[in-house]
């Protein structure tokens, strides 16, 4: 049985619901999402933890495991390579080929909002200034004017 304390999220973490939390926390779900899910206070593990060294020992054992299933659930390429420090032939590859894609857009002029990589910085149309006229009825002015 369940302790409740007025209004709210049961009070008593019971065997049973230590078990859930550290299996979700073993396949990979973080500390408040685990507690969301089985309806629980983000601090009750928290609390537990600080009260029992040997469920606290359980719940870091149990995040290293869900860290290493989250890792490995992210595919491999430039990020893992990046963020994740992963070195193999697969995320080199795409690290250096997106590393050389980007070194080519920068060198002809290229950005990620032209319509196609051919475009060169030649391309771009310079604002027009010929219709600018300075004077009381140029907002620039008016606008420069009041501050």
């Amino acid at each position: 049985m369940t302790a409740r304390r007025g209004r709210g999220r049961p009070t008593v973490f019971e065997p049973a619901t230590r078990t859930a939390y550290l299996d979700l926390l073993r396949h990979g779900a973080r500390l408040g999402e685990a507690a969301d899910q089985l309806d629980i206070s983000r601090a009750t593990p928290a609390r537990c933890a600080r009260a029992d060294p040997g469920f606290a020992a359980a719940v870091e054992e149990a995040r290293a495991v869900g860290a290493k299933v989250r890792r490995e659930g992210v595919p491999h390429g430039e990020y893992r390579y990046n963020m994740l420090k992963c070195r193999c032939v697969v995320c080199t590859r795409a690290a250096t080929t997106a590393r050389a894609g980007r070194r080519t857009d920068t060198a002809t002029g290229a950005t990620a909002d032209d319509e196609s990589p051919a475009e060169t910085a030649g391309d771009v149309h310079p604002i027009r200034l010929e219709q600018a006229v300075v004077g009381e009825s140029s907002t620039s002015f008016l606008l420069a004017r009041a501050s």
